[in-house]
């Protein structure tokens, strides 16, 4: 949601009004020609405004205010805000903003609303900032309106939230206020506070964009992306992006960065998609960020930079972006562009954790079953790697399967062990199928079986794992539930040292094997 307060047109004539209903009339009285005089300061105050002679402008308008006129005291907030012609103070620009609210004048309470909302000038309220902001909304204010929108959009746990989403987004739409047209599309699409109808949102998504709205072009170019709600059409994905792209919409240029990156629908271009990173990144959007602090790991088109990458992350990982903190994690762990620190390590692997990264999810629970950054922690360790599992990485499953194996966290149970070590397996990984020809081995967890203790070793050694090359050698040397052959043994072992296993060295340098030198 944007901060910005309300400081444009607003501060200048087109919004000022006297206090008395236009077309009524009164006596000429005293009052009356003071508040001629006061009519008058704040159009010369605007004049000067206009002319950028900021501190006459700030002293008329403060001269208006002492006599209680609620639009110099808007104007004079919009000042203090802002530093023109007075010194920056937010916390009297709050001020200023609160005695022009009180008088009800829109504009200052829609101004005040933002000021709880960030906490500016004032303690951060939320419920502060929806109060002034209804307030404003209540009198068509059709910036307050949006803003209510957004309001009731972010908060789903208020009664009735969905459907006052929809209902400020429409009258803020019916005043042409483009981003609720766009805002109304998005309650359309998915069904919130109105009933699901993705075609009537793409016509609000298409109405925003034809006038200009960037956001919309982009949410266009995903929904011919992914044929949501349309037929998928990625000539017409990338004509939406471009377009977005081109008004600045960083989220645009980021997607389309990726599709020159991918190669897709576009002419694979690596210093394209660099570009477009860049400029997305530099425009504070944190998936581009991480994605071009991935350039410089890499090296893609630019110069290798562990450096600069981090700097990058960083940016991205204090923006809550997963990807980013799991990036940021793993240089602070392993030293790479920046000072090794394995609590800092632990601290933004588990931000990601959180936020339900499998990699991070799986760090967290080495973390705690090493001590790694962190009190070694067994029971913490097999939830964080359960967590890690049940999210479908196949590392973790094997994992859990060596604590069910040796009780780290939870009470030992082979079998279990061996569930683990399959599904991980089934989903590739070398590890667990090392794992596996071990429990077939020795009969941990399932019936002994050397047939098939040999078939999951092959299967490991076949993607590198050097451990079940050397049981493989260890099995054929002793004849093993299979008939004893020192030259396959060899081959087994020499493989392994191929592979720069620790002992298979010393396993090939007994006397048994001082004539097996070779392959035969």
């Amino acid at each position: 949601m944007e901060h910005d307060f309300d400081s444009g047109d607003g501060i200048i004539k087109l919004f000022y009004k006297p206090s008395e209903k236009l077309g009524e009339k009164k006596n000429e009285t005293e009052d009356d020609a003071e508040y001629k005089s006061v009519k008058e300061l704040c159009d010369s105050a605007s004049e000067a405004f206009e002319e950028e002679n900021f501190e006459k402008a700030v002293a008329l308008w403060v001269e208006a205010a002492e006599r209680g006129d609620a639009h110099a005291e808007y104007c004079l907030g919009v000042c203090c805000d802002r530093g023109l012609g007075v010194e920056h103070s937010a916390s009297v620009a709050a001020e200023w903003y609160a005695r022009s609210a009180d008088k009800g004048y829109a504009q200052a309470q829609y101004n005040y609303a933002v000021c709880f909302e960030c906490g500016s000038g004032v303690e951060e309220d939320i419920n502060q900032a929806f109060y002034w902001c209804q307030k404003a909304a209540e009198q068509g204010y059709v910036f307050a309106e949006h803003r209510l929108g957004l309001y009731y959009k972010g908060s789903e746990g208020l009664p009735f939230a969905e459907s006052k989403a929809a209902y400020w987004f429409t009258l803020a739409a019916k005043q042409d206020f483009v981003p609720s047209l766009y805002m109304l599309g998005e309650c359309y699409f998915e069904g919130f506070g109105k009933d699901v109808d993705k075609r009537e949102a793409l016509r609000l998504y298409a109405e925003a964009a034809d006038k200009g709205f960037a956001p919309a072009y982009f949410r266009l170019g995903e929904c011919y992306a992914k044929g949501d709600g349309v037929e998928k059409d990625m000539a017409l994905a990338v004509e939406h992006y471009e377009k977005s792209a081109k008004d600045g919409y960083a989220p645009a240029k980021f997607a389309l960065g990726t599709l020159y990156d991918e190669g897709v629908e576009v002419k694979r271009d690596y210093a394209e998609a660099v570009r477009l990173f860049r400029e997305a990144a530099e425009d504070g959007f944190a998936a581009a960020q991480n994605a071009y602090g991935w350039c410089f790991v890499v090296g893609k088109v630019v110069k290798r930079d562990p450096y600069e990458a981090v700097r990058w992350f960083q940016r991205a990982a204090k923006q809550g972006y997963m990807r980013a903190q799991y990036n940021l994690a793993m240089c602070y762990e392993e030293g790479r562009g920046i000072i090794q620190d394995t609590e800092k390590a632990f601290m933004w692997h588990m931000k990601a954790a959180e936020q339900g990264d499998d990699r991070a999810q799986l760090h967290v629970g080495w973390s705690y079953q090493v001590g790694n950054g962190v009190k070694a922690d067994g029971a913490k360790a097999y939830e964080w790697l359960k967590k890690s599992a049940d999210n479908g990485n196949a590392q973790a499953q094997s994992d859990l399967g060596f604590c069910y194996l040796r009780g780290v966290g939870v009470k030992k149970n082979k079998a279990e062990a061996f569930k683990c070590f399959v599904e991980s397996a089934n989903r590739g990984n070398s590890m667990s199928m090392y794992n596996m020809g071990c429990c077939y081995r020795h009969g941990d967890g399932v019936k002994k079986d050397a047939a098939k203790a040999m078939e999951w070793y092959e299967k490991a050694s076949e993607l590198g794992e050097t451990d079940a090359m050397l049981s493989l050698g260890r099995m054929y040397e002793c004849g093993e539930g299979v008939k004893k052959d020192l030259q396959k043994a060899a081959q087994w072992y020499r493989k392994a040292q191929e592979k720069g296993a620790e002992g298979a060295e010393y396993l090939l340098s007994r006397k048994k094997f001082a004539n097996l030198t070779s392959d035969k």
